[in-house]
């Protein structure tokens, strides 16, 4: 096993090795593009070739260099299953924000049509094979990935080094600088400040991997309604230049609810946790899992 690294210089390499491995699966699928007849299968597979490859390459590389048991270093535990409502209420509610956000950044620093092409490119169906590609890269594949990547591995790292709250705040910080966009990163790096912080409370990867499943939900309903429903506009891939910003009662509603989510979930970990054992001193909480806590 390798000379151990400083955290951050260690998720520093980390990042740059996911994103020259998703280059390398973003060019090998354009080469393919290129020979070879597409369907709508291979075209799926191509998809989520980048991202396989990436996060894939990542955390091997991280679990090799430890030799803690990678169910700990990825907080594969079973979750406490009543906070899931709480968690796909706040994920929606962040969604609509972060949304909102997104609206703005666009107004200042407009989407190039090429950019704009890509993101419809990856949200877009039009029949039930394309549907299914979309939800099996976003709804499954991306959620499983990057949340085994930055809440697992970079999450994991971090706060062993510099402790939780800030293991929370660089693995957010390097979720966003993943996506490079600024279209994607600001909303991004906010979002993973909730997704850590879900790992952190209920000490389950499962948690924050519903939670981003459902975040990347939104956008894929959204693109498909907005032509009906314009406020979606906001939400998904919006094929005319105009951007939609939510009503401010939408807003506050959303940022009210999120807090009730939040709450929500504070409780249910209270109410879930295990009970003190024996050994345990007389009103003290049975003590927690340090691998990333």
């Amino acid at each position: 096993m390798r000379r151990p690294l400083p955290p951050w210089l260690d998720c520093a390499v980390w990042l740059l090795t996911g994103w020259l491995a998703g280059l390398l699966g973003t060019v090998a699928g354009a080469v393919v593009e290129r020979t070879l007849e597409v369907g709508s299968g291979l075209q799926t597979l191509l998809n989520v070739l980048p991202n396989l490859i990436g996060t894939g390459v990542v955390v091997l590389l991280g679990l090799a260099a430890t030799s803690e048991n990678p169910r700990n270093v990825l907080a594969l535990r079973k979750p406490p299953w009543a906070v899931f409502p709480w968690i796909a209420l706040s994920s929606l509610c962040l969604a609509l924000l972060t949304a909102e956000l997104n609206t703005w950044i666009d107004e200042v620093l407009p989407m190039p049509p090429q950019v704009q092409d890509l993101f419809r490119r990856v949200l877009e169906y039009h029949n039930a094979a394309q549907l299914a590609g979309v939800v099996f890269f976003l709804i499954l594949v991306a959620p499983v990935t990057e949340e085994l990547m930055f809440r697992g591995l970079f999450l994991h790292r971090l706060a062993a080094g510099y402790g939780r709250r800030r293991a929370i705040l660089g693995s957010a910080l390097c979720f966003g600088i993943f996506h490079i966009l600024p279209w994607q990163a600001v909303g991004a790096a906010l979002v993973g400040i909730y997704l850590g912080w879900l790992v952190t409370r209920t000490r389950s990867l499962f948690t924050s991997i519903a939670a981003h499943a459902i975040f990347n939900l939104v956008p894929v309903v959204a693109t498909a309604a907005e032509e009906r429903l314009p406020m979606l506009r906001g939400l998904g891939v919006s094929p005319d230049a105009q951007r939609f910003h939510l009503p401010p009662s939408v807003l506050l509603g959303s940022v009210l609810a999120l807090s009730a989510g939040i709450l929500g979930t504070l409780r249910s970990v209270r109410f879930h946790a295990d009970p003190p054992t024996p050994s345990s001193a007389p009103g003290r909480p049975p003590s927690l899992p340090t691998s990333h806590t």
